[in-house]
C-alpha cells in the first residue's frame, strides 16, 4: 500500500520479471527473479492495472490465447469453463470483449491468470477506474479466490480501505522504501488513540495552542459554506489535528482549554479512530493524498 509514486509499480514488475533490480535479490515461488524470470512466470499469474485483452475476440478466444501462451494441453477447457460458472461469466463465452463493462473485463483477466495454476497471483491496483459499487464486488471476488483455489496474492493499492478489507499483512511504501509492515490491526495499533479533527472559521494564534498535548496538524485551509471574501486579509481558516487516548472523554475538556487562550467559532469537528490513514500520517508525517498531489505536480 502507498501513495501514487511511492513505487508499487516498480516492486510489481520486478518480482513477475518484467524489470530488472538495479541491486537486491528477490526469490518468488522459490526461483530469483533474475536468474530464473522464465521459471518464475510459469509459477504466476499477473493482473496490470489497465485492462489488457483483444476486444475485437471473443471471451473464449482471450482465453484460448492465454492458454497457448502456457502451452497448456486441452485440460485447459474444462477450468476454464469451471472459472467461467464460479465468475458468473458462463453466459458470455462467445461475446466479445469489447462490448463487456470494466467489471467484467477485470474477471477475465482474473480467469486468464488462474488458468495454469499459480502459486501466486500479483494484482496491480486492481480495482482503479471502478465504481464504489464494483470495486467491492471485485473484493469479495478476490477472498473468494484466496479461499476456493488457495492462491497466494499480492496486491498492490493506494486505497486505504482496500488494504485495510483485504489484507492479512500490509506493507506501506513511501518514496520507494516500506516504512511499516504486518497486519492491518498491528498497523492501526501504532497510533496509540484517537484522532480530533477541528475546523475553526476563523484565524487565531495558533502558538498559543503549544500548551494542548498531542496536536499533530495546525495547517489553514479553505472551508466549504464559509465566505471567504468577508473576511480580512489577516483571516484564515484553520484546522487542527490532535491525538488523544480516547475522543469522546476528552473533547469536552478540551475544547475548553483551546477557548480558554482565544475565542474562535468552530466549524466542525471530527473524530478519527485508529486507521491505516492515521498510521500512515504517523509513520510519514504526511497523508496519503498530501503526497499524491506533491507527486502529480512534480510530474507537471
Amino acid at each position: 500500500m502507498g501513495p501514487n509514486g511511492a513505487g508499487k509499480t516498480t516492486v510489481i514488475k520486478m518480482l513477475t520479471g518484467l524489470s530488472k533490480p538495479t541491486q537486491g535479490r528477490a526469490i518468488v515461488a522459490g526461483y530469483d527473479v533474475t536468474t530464473h524470470s522464465l521459471r518464475v512466470k510459469e509459477n504466476i499469474g499477473w493482473i496490470s492495472s489497465e485492462v489488457i485483452l483483444d476486444d475485437s475476440l471473443t471471451l473464449m478466444e482471450n482465453i484460448w490465447i492465454q492458454a497457448k501462451l502456457h502451452s497448456l494441453n486441452d485440460t485447459w477447457k474444462k477450468k476454464a469453463i469451471d472459472l467461467l460458472k464460479y465468475l458468473e461469466l458462463d453466459e458470455k463465452d462467445n461475446k466479445k470483449v469489447g462490448k463487456f463493462s470494466t467489471g467484467m473485463k477485470k474477471k477475465l483477466e482474473i480467469i486468464m491468470a488462474l488458468l495454469h495454476d499459480p502459486k501466486i497471483l500479483f494484482m496491480d491496483e486492481p480495482t482503479i477506474g471502478l465504481d464504489a459499487s464494483s470495486r467491492r464486488l471485485l473484493w469479495r471476488l478476490i477472498r473468494k479466490i484466496n479461499e476456493q483455489y488457495g492462491v497466494t496474492i499480492l496486491l498492490t493499492t493506494h486505497y486505504i480501505e482496500e488494504a485495510d478489507a483485504l489484507c492479512d499483512d500490509i506493507a506501506i511504501i513511501n518514496n520507494g522504501k516500506i516504512v511499516a509492515s504486518g497486519s492491518p490491526q498491528q498497523l492501526k495499533s501504532r497510533t496509540h488513540g484517537d484522532i480530533i479533527e477541528i475546523d475553526f472559521v476563523s484565524y487565531f494564534d495558533y502558538k498559543s495552542l503549544e500548551k494542548v498535548n498531542g496536536i499533530l496538524e495546525i495547517v489553514q485551509v479553505g472551508l466549504e459554506n464559509i465566505d471567504l471574501e468577508k473576511r480580512t486579509q489577516s483571516e484564515h481558516a484553520l484546522r487542527l489535528r490532535i491525538k488523544v487516548g480516547n475522543a469522546e472523554t476528552i473533547l469536552p475538556e478540551l475544547i475548553s482549554k483551546i477557548t480558554e487562550f482565544q475565542p474562535a467559532i468552530i466549524n466542525s469537528i471530527k473524530i478519527e479512530k485508529p486507521n491505516l490513514e492515521s498510521a500512515f500520517l504517523e509513520l510519514t508525517g504526511k497523508r496519503f493524498e498530501e503526497i499524491e498531489e506533491a507527486a502529480t505536480n512534480d510530474q507537471k
